[in-house]
């Protein structure tokens, strides 16, 4: 069972951030209708309020506003760094973007703002996987692992070690 409220969809798109008149670039790969995850070495800390730019596929640039909920920072090259945020103003060119390219749904005459309420537009079969979470013996590091998966023979992320 996972704790997230939204679908989540992935897709690169160069990113501008800014709060406290520092300005930094991004990637952004993980979407969702209320938050999104920016990829960066120079994460603010969490309940910062930061201005977003992102530049969509189509050329044009969507303005959101959101809150730092986590920031990820790790010298190890398997753990991405960056920032966890919650959105909370968008507009209408990132409620087309989700709607259009990253959940496949054509413009169909509904309002611009488009996204009412875009989990409505889940199918069932879109239900989230369950995760099992298993403790390396070896360092004491937390794995989530897809109950799926765990036949097998998953790994420790951080030091390699069977986690079976």
């Amino acid at each position: 069972m996972t704790k997230r409220r939204h679908k989540r969809y992935t897709k690169r798109v160069e990113t501008e951030f800014s709060a406290a008149d520092k300005v930094f670039k991004g990637i952004s790969s993980d979407f969702s209708e209320k938050g999104i995850f920016i990829r960066t070495n120079h994460g603010f800390v969490p309940d910062t309020v930061v201005e977003i730019s992102l530049l969509l596929p189509d050329g044009t640039t969507s303005r959101l506003k959101g809150i730092v909920r986590h920031t990820v920072k790790s010298q190890l090259k398997m753990v991405k760094n960056g920032m966890g945020i919650e959105i909370i103003e968008s507009d209408d060119a990132y409620a087309r973007f989700l709607r259009e390219e990253l959940i496949g749904m054509p413009q169909d005459g509904r309002d611009s703002a488009g996204a009412r309420d875009l989990q409505t537009t889940r199918t069932p079969d879109a239900e989230e996987e369950e995760y099992i979470v298993r403790e390396c013996r070896a360092c004491g590091t937390k794995n989530r692992i897809a109950a799926s998966k765990l036949s097998l023979g998953p790994k420790c992320g951080r030091c390699g070690s069977s986690l079976t």
